[in-house]
């Protein structure tokens, strides 16, 4: 998910994408939505009330695709919605008051529906300045249409995944503090990320400040932290809860997902390893399926989805390798949702200098796929 100059396709990336065509278990994904050329990077989505999903569209390939004389400006962020009938349209165009009052840019990212029927939303501005800029939004929704945006939070440097469960917001925090740069001969040191807790009493009484993250003293809202291998830079991202309150988090860079619980007065346990699986590459948005008490996981790296059972057994839904996604086919996915037996997979197609990415290049058409999902 982050944005690095493109490379010439190796060896290793090859490879990967020979050994990653594989689909088992369910059907094979078919094209959804064909998105238009002002969309050119979706991200997180959310179900809404009626059943229509709610789309970002951050447009971080921007840049890239201006470059490469693909387009010749930049297509502006906006939250797009699909109906029932998976017919694409703009659901919220962000106003001048919206952007970030320094950087002058917003970047969508997930989104949920909170108990009081307002959309949150994660605005990553990483990629535009580092310190502390990222926010949560909330739009704000009168007789069922968008209206305004407003910020609740501020203070993230990335702010990432979200889950409502109950009145409370979970929202993962990909970067909690910046690492310092390796000494000479000496391995990176670890990245540390978190999830931050929200209630929807505070985020309806004033906005919310988060204070920079101190090991000695870090903010009250923190309820998870977690140390990864810093291999990529970003850790923890997707978030999902059960149908008890505990939440899950996925580490981007190691694919691994943390299981934490909480007592009755909601001190949190300390988060524990509950799935890893040398298949599971990476994990970036996932969803948690009432109907078979699984996590579906977005593996980026892999150009799949992962699905892991109560007991943190993995096992792959659907895997493809390298490919422009026309046929519906995975484009480097990002985020998945739950419509009905169907799984929504977003494909972000944003790839980076690495031989550990199945997709190796941003290509048209951009594009969201469904897979069938096991009928129980």
């Amino acid at each position: 998910m982050r944005i690095y100059p493109f490379k010439k396709i190796t060896a290793a990336v090859l490879l990967t994408a020979a050994m990653s065509m594989t689909a088992t278990m369910a059907g094979k994904p078919k094209l959804l939505v064909t998105l238009p050329d002002r969309a050119n990077t979706p991200d997180g989505c959310a179900l809404s009330p009626s059943g229509e999903i709610i789309l970002s569209i951050p447009n971080f390939n921007n840049g890239t695709l201006v470059k490469q004389g693909v387009i010749k400006k930049p297509s502006p962020a906006f939250m797009a919605v699909i109906d029932s009938t998976n017919k694409f349209s703009t659901w919220y165009a962000f106003k001048p008051e919206d952007m970030h009052p320094e950087t002058k840019n917003v970047g969508p990212m997930d989104c949920a529906f909170g108990p009081d029927g307002n959309l949150y939303l994660a605005d990553n501005q990483l990629f535009f300045n580092k310190a502390h800029k990222s926010r949560l939004l909330r739009i704000n929704i009168k007789n069922g249409k968008p209206v305004d945006c407003e910020v609740v939070v501020e203070g993230f440097i990335c702010s990432n995944g979200m889950v409502w469960h109950g009145d409370k917001l979970y929202v993962s925090e990909t970067v909690l503090t910046h690492t310092p740069e390796a000494a000479k001969g000496k391995p990176k040191p670890q990245l540390i990320s978190g999830v931050y807790r929200f209630t929807l009493g505070e985020l309806t009484s004033g906005k919310v400040k988060l204070r920079p993250y101190d090991k000695q003293s870090a903010d009250p809202h923190l309820v998870a932290k977690y140390l990864s291998s810093n291999s990529i830079g970003f850790g923890a991202d997707g978030v999902a809860c059960d149908a008890t309150g505990n939440l899950y988090c996925g580490i981007f860079e190691d694919g691994i997902i943390y299981k934490t619980t909480f007592g009755q007065d909601g001190t949190p346990s300390a988060p524990v390893v509950f799935a890893k699986d040398k298949k599971m590459r990476c994990c970036d948005g996932i969803v948690w399926r009432e109907k078979d008490n699984k996590i579906y996981v977005a593996d980026m790296l892999a150009n799949g989805v992962q699905v892991v059972d109560s007991n943190g057994k993995v096992t792959t839904l659907h895997q493809n390798g390298d490919t422009d996604g026309a046929d519906g086919s995975l484009d480097q996915p990002c985020e998945v949702l739950v419509r009905g037996e169907e799984l929504i997979v977003v494909n972000m197609d944003m790839p980076w200098e690495t031989d550990t990415l199945t997709n190796t290049t941003i290509d048209k058409p951009y594009t969201v796929s469904a897979i069938p999902l096991p009928r129980h």
